[in-house]
């Protein structure tokens, strides 16, 4: 992440998300892959090695993808809200 904006010189060193954007990855990655799982369990009966390649791939993957997105919305929610130590 970039020490301070290039546009308006915001300050960006006293921003931090801690371990907070991590818990709304593990819930939402968890909870699509664990209905994911169920649903190609049940509705399409896949066998368990193909349950096993696929949902814990696309956990990782969505946990990949989401983890740079949360932080930023939390570091924005910060800005927002003019939070300091």
């Amino acid at each position: 992440m970039a020490q301070a904006c290039s546009a308006c010189a915001t300050d960006f060193k006293a921003e931090d998300t801690g371990d907070g954007p991590v818990v709304f990855v593990i819930l939402i990655a968890g909870f699509v892959a664990c209905a994911g799982l169920f649903v190609s369990l049940v509705a399409w009966n896949w066998s368990i090695m193909t349950l096993l390649a696929v949902w814990p791939a696309s956990a990782a993957l969505m946990a990949l993808i989401l983890m740079p997105v949360l932080k930023g919305v939390m570091i924005a929610a910060q800005i927002r809200h003019k939070v300091r130590d």
